[in-house]
């Protein structure tokens, strides 16, 4: 899932997220803010799907799979799986702000910055499969061995 103009979208998702919870002033949109991660969510679960239509695809063309490739699009779908719940977390932060009134940004900025930043990067690095990013990323995390 290499296509420029899906990167590019969450990318602009995470900037954009971002020049709003480092506004100046503190009258925060707490809805755009659920918005932008609810969008990111759904950004992750189109990874997901389309790590499970790769695996599908390479069992309905008869290819045979190794055990390292399926390994690793197993990996990719966990780690895509664990980002979306790792915005819903955020998310979930947002919404007791906004029924408090009063914004936590450096605990969501921590939370970002330790779990979904380093996995966005990852994912497009540069020359890298999506597969190859996730698996490298659950070594480093200690997630498998």
């Amino acid at each position: 899932m290499n296509h420029p103009n899906f990167k590019q979208n969450i990318i602009s998702r995470v900037e954009n997220f971002f020049k709003h919870l480092n506004q100046r002033n503190n009258e925060l949109d707490f809805n755009f803010l659920d918005t932008c991660l609810e969008e990111l969510e759904l950004d992750f679960e189109i990874l997901t799907n389309y790590i499970q239509d790769e695996r599908l695809n390479l069992h309905l063309e008869g290819m045979i799979v190794t055990g390292q490739t399926n390994k690793r699009l197993i990996q990719a779908e966990k780690l895509f799986k664990l980002t979306q719940a790792e915005f819903k977390e955020i998310r979930t932060l947002i919404t007791r702000s906004k029924e408090s009134k009063e914004i936590n940004k450096k605990e969501i900025i921590d939370k970002f910055n330790n779990y979904i930043s380093p996995k966005i990067i990852w994912v497009f690095e540069d020359d890298k499969s999506i597969e190859y990013t996730a698996l490298k990323h659950l070594y480093e995390t200690g997630e498998i061995k």
